[in-house]
């Protein structure tokens, strides 16, 4: 029997087919960047994210993504292992 992963952990398989696509749609690019569909509308239509309308469908290229990502300073934290909080545990004393 399979694991169950964790709600908010992307299936791995799932991040690497979404990392070969060169062009993604609203809840794919969302699923990438680990956001939520309505994030990236905002973003589109802020002038933030740049996208192309093809009738309904808003279609973001790859490209664009990682210029926008690129563009931020915020990393995702380190995964919570014994070391880390270990770590986390040091810095609060």
């Amino acid at each position: 029997m399979k694991p169950k992963a964790a709600k908010h952990q992307p299936d791995l398989e799932r991040l690497e087919y979404l990392k070969a696509l060169e062009y993604l749609d609203a809840g794919e690019a969302a699923e990438l960047i680990r956001t939520h569909r309505d994030e990236i509308y905002k973003l589109a239509n802020s002038g933030r994210l740049r996208c192309t309308r093809f009738g309904k469908k808003l279609v973001f290229s790859r490209a664009e993504l990682d210029r926008f990502m690129s563009g931020h300073d915020h990393h995702a934290p380190d995964p919570m292992t014994p070391a880390v909080r270990r770590e986390l545990a040091a810095r609060a004393n």
